[in-house]
């Protein structure tokens, strides 16, 4: 198993692909700083002191790490997606899976192996997003001429990011996992990047449309993956009123706490269960 772990962690490090994945996330934090910068004087409307106030809040050092977390759950959520469903489907894709069967042990330790490998990779894209956010906060807060207060630094902030840092590493693994199924289902990393990343959006749009709705019908989205994910990110540290910028459901309560981990939880023990029984009961073409 670990001979394989590391075969897969170098396969990842080789492809462009990982580090086009990066490059992209890294874009993305710098482009969203800059633009805060350049409406830092404005406030938004609707939002009255206390809440998000001026955007230059986001600027500031305290929110650094959380918002850079909460980029790396909602875009990169994408990037992730594409990331484990290309770890499979690829290996159909080059007509390589064959050959990779013949020098692993089990077919439940090539993808257990692919996983692991790539989960270690999202690990690490996370730490470089967090590292890439603090650092644009320094730029940032430099640029505009604000103060630079580290008194927040203490136990308690460094607890709540290190307990943020992995809840957002959960809520990107039942997309990843979808991307990972829908690969093996599909047999070509295509199927599991599109499906994929189409289920993000679309999910969202479907949702708004079904919290309208009355009875049982409101109540599905509470048990489906973006409501779920939105409770767990609700408790990150961001401007009170922040995260409800570009909800379409915000009149709408969310799922508790204990209810979100539980719910994505069973999603990603079913994706699991499926995609692993798919992939032993189903013969390969390569």
């Amino acid at each position: 198993m670990t001979r394989l772990i590391a075969s897969e962690l170098f396969k990842l490090r080789k492809r462009l692909m990982s580090r086009v994945l990066l490059y992209v996330l890294i874009g993305i934090i710098i482009v969203l700083y800059f633009l805060l910068l350049a409406v830092s004087k404005v406030t938004i409307p609707g939002h009255g002191a206390g809440e998000i106030g001026d955007i230059q809040n986001l600027l500031g050092l305290p929110v650094a790490i959380p918002f850079a977390l909460y980029i790396t759950s909602t875009f990169g959520a994408v990037l992730a997606v594409i990331l484990v469903a290309s770890c499979i489907g690829s290996e159909y894709n080059w007509r390589t899976i064959r050959t990779m069967l013949i020098c692993s042990e089990s077919r439940f330790k090539l993808l257990g192996a692919k996983l692991i490998s790539a989960g270690i990779f999202i690990l690490i894209g996370m730490i470089i997003a967090v590292i890439a956010g603090f650092l644009m906060s320094l730029l940032t807060t430099a640029i505009g001429g604000y103060a630079f207060d580290f008194g927040f630094m203490d136990g308690e902030y460094v607890w709540n990011q290190f307990a943020q840092f992995w809840r957002t590493f959960f809520v990107l693994i039942p997309y990843s996992l979808i991307g990972f199924l829908l690969a093996i289902m599909g047999r070509s990393a295509m199927p599991g990047i599109g499906l994929g990343i189409g289920i993000i959006f679309l999910e969202g749009i479907i949702t708004a449309f079904m919290r309208l709705a009355s009875g049982w019908v409101a109540k599905v989205p509470d048990y489906l993956l973006a409501a779920n994910v939105q409770a767990i990110n609700s408790l990150s540290d961001l401007p009170r009123g922040f995260e409800e910028m570009g909800r379409s459901d915000v009149t709408f309560q969310l799922p508790g706490t204990t209810h979100a981990f539980v719910t994505l939880a069973i999603y990603c023990l079913a994706f699991l269960a499926i995609a692993f029984y798919l992939f032993r009961r189903r013969d390969v073409t390569g």
